[in-house]
């Protein structure tokens, strides 16, 4: 693998598997004015027509309709433009949609990914403090970049590091779409790989402003897998992220531990679209440990 392949593909393989995650709340919120603004759902805003659009989105995007759920928060948005919530739901639905295309599809995908991040970036000014909006404007900037390739876009790639910051510093996405798909997980997650992917060096650091941490990304990725233990994705990176401990740092006990986590994945079920594919890099990382600290999804150089 080229030496410059780090640089190109250290946002690749942050978006886990968006499309799949169903959405459903439990009827225990408060009242409606107590409602943070990323948190309020519009059929609790006492309007009829709102309420039936979004009970909508929300059936078509359990029934994998994805398409479906992002034209009607679309249209929730035309009538209320500022809802903070539809934003950052919206703003998954693409990245999602974006996501699930073939590499090929690249005028399509940097379409729906840049919508996505004009939609995060304009809830996220209608709610400064909203961590959800921070995170999907963060990860569709960097699939932008990604997609773009990450050499033609490094203004991307840093402002991806610059968002990435202002994301962390908040206080974490709360919203939980189930037991096993919470925000805050999905951040730390793509903090860990950002963090494992990046060249941890003075030049690094010089052009984008931040440097790879090795240690760090295995902090993250271990946040991640304590929120949502059975979750593929989470126990995959956790383990890629231990390995590359190992055979960056020496830290053998980092080592046997993400081993034991990349050969643990037969209890779990299957709950997104990309979970195939990390148990194949599982493996991949098992059988080629060497290859641990630049694996990641989707790997393409350009």
């Amino acid at each position: 693998m080229p030496r410059r392949a780090p640089v190109l593909l250290l946002l690749t393989g942050l978006l886990l598997g968006l499309g799949a995650s169903p959405a459903s709340r439990a009827d225990d919120l408060p009242p409606v004015d107590a409602i943070p603004p990323a948190l309020l759902t519009p059929d609790r805003l006492g309007d009829t027509t709102l309420a039936l659009l979004w009970t909508e989105s929300v059936e078509a995007e359990l029934e994998g309709r994805t398409l479906e759920s992002a034209a009607l928060r679309r249209e929730i948005l035309s009538r209320r433009p500022d809802d903070v919530h539809t934003g950052w739901r919206l703003a998954r639905d693409l990245v999602a949609l974006g996501e699930a295309l073939p590499e090929d599809a690249r005028a399509r995908r940097l379409e729906l990914f840049h919508e996505a991040r004009s939609v995060a970036s304009g809830a996220r000014r209608a709610d400064p403090h909203c961590s959800e909006c921070c995170f999907y404007e963060f990860a569709s900037t960097a699939r932008i970049a990604t997609t773009r390739g990450a050499f033609r876009s490094l203004n991307l790639v840093r402002r991806s590091g610059d968002l990435l910051a202002a994301c962390l510093a908040m206080p974490p996405p709360v919203w939980t779409d189930t037991a096993w798909n919470h925000e805050r997980a999905n951040l730390y997650y793509g903090a860990a790989v950002y963090f494992r992917m990046l060249p941890d060096t003075w030049w690094t650091e010089r052009l984008l402003g931040v440097r790879g941490d090795r240690r760090k990304a295995a902090s993250f990725a271990r946040r991640a897998f304590d929120v949502a233990p059975d979750r593929v994705d989470y126990r995959v990176e956790l383990g890629v992220a231990l390995v590359c401990l190992e055979q960056r740092d020496g830290d053998d006990a980092a080592g046997r531990e993400g081993r034991a986590r990349l050969r643990d994945l037969d209890a779990l079920p299957d709950r997104l679209r990309s979970d195939p594919q990390d148990r194949e890099r599982a493996r991949l990382v098992l059988a080629h440990p060497e290859q641990a600290c630049e694996n990641a999804r989707a790997l393409k150089l350009e």
